[in-house]
């Protein structure tokens, strides 16, 4: 069963506005910054005043061209969707229980094996790395604070970044 969804240039102009809109509601608490030093909300406005400029070209050409296109949506489309969408919604979930690197494994791994990587050998070491990287980047470097996980926490057995790095 499919459904035909009309004037869809409109409706993902429309929703990506929205969106946009959304991240400057959300960002409207995250510090501006110091003098000439960029703070926390600078970059994710910038994305999203490039997505709402963006999505405002995508409705002109829609209204210009005067032909609405149509898509057909598909249970096959549906399932692609929800199935990442249900990853990442469970990894939200989860994180503030097991915190970010072993939530972040898990959510990678699973993520791989849906997208067709069925080799543990290959995705749990690749989710390994790719967790442990990410931690080090947002705690050492941007200096995010990260889920600790009330129930499980692995951050707490890696190594400080400057014993990693073998600075003292």
């Amino acid at each position: 069963m499919a459904i035909d969804i009309r004037h869809t240039d409109k409706v993902g102009a429309a929703l990506l506005v929205a969106l946009s809109a959304g991240v400057f509601v959300a960002s409207r608490d995250f510090p501006s910054g110091f003098g000439e030093t960029p703070g926390a909300a600078f970059f994710p406005r910038v994305i999203a005043a490039t997505i709402a400029l963006l999505a405002a070209v995508l409705l002109v050409r829609s209204v210009v061209a005067r032909d609405p296109r149509t898509h057909s949506v598909g249970t096959e489309a549906v399932v692609r969707f929800a199935v990442p969408a249900g990853f990442l919604l469970a990894y939200v979930l989860v994180m503030p229980a097991v915190g970010f690197v072993l939530g972040t494994l898990g959510f990678l791994v699973g993520l791989m094996w849906y997208s067709g990587v069925r080799r543990l050998r290959t995705s749990v070491p690749l989710g390994v790395a790719i967790a442990v990287v990410l931690h080090y980047v947002f705690r050492a470097f941007l200096r995010v604070p990260l889920p600790e996980g009330s129930v499980v926490s692995l951050s707490e057995f890696l190594p400080s970044l400057p014993l990693v790095l073998g600075v003292a």
